[in-house]
C-alpha cells in the first residue's frame, strides 16, 4: 500500500518543491495552503502522514497540531513539523505539540526522505 502525505505550507514554492523531492518515491501526495485547508482535507480523505509548515498565517503549525491531536479521527496521524526555526525553544515546542519529528528549512532531499 502506498503511504498518503499531506503537504501543509502556504508557500507555493515551498509545496512544489516538497512534490519534486517526494513524487519519485511513490508516495501519493495531496496540499493544503493553509491549516483551516488541512484539517478540511484530514477529515474527507485520511492521510498516513503529514508535514506541517509552522509558520502560516491564520492557524499556524501548532494550532494545526492542536487540532489534530484534539479529534479522536485524527489523533493518531504523525506529522513532521517544517521549519526554518532551530533554536531549543522551537525544540521543545514542536515536541509538546507531539510532532514526530522536523525537517529544518530549507528542506534537503536526503533528511526529507529518510
Amino acid at each position: 500500500m502506498t503511504a498518503r502525505i499531506l503537504i501543509v505550507d502556504d508557500d507555493d514554492n515551498n509545496t512544489q518543491l516538497l512534490q519534486i523531492m517526494l513524487a519519485p518515491e511513490g508516495y501519493l501526495l495531496s496540499t493544503a495552503a493553509c491549516g483551516e485547508e488541512a484539517l478540511t482535507s484530514v477529515s474527507e480523505q485520511p492521510v498516513d502522514l503529514i508535514l506541517l509548515d509552522v509558520m502560516m498565517p491564520g492557524m499556524d503549525g501548532y494550532q494545526v497540531a492542536a487540532a489534530l491531536k484534539g479529534n479522536v479521527a485524527t489523533n493518531t496521524i504523525p506529522f513532521i513539523m517544517l521549519t526554518a526555526m532551530d533554536d531549543d525553544g522551537a525544540r521543545t515546542r514542536w515536541q509538546s505539540a507531539g510532532a514526530a519529528g522536523f525537517v529544518k528549512k530549507p528542506v534537503d532531499r536526503a533528511e526529507l526522505c529518510q
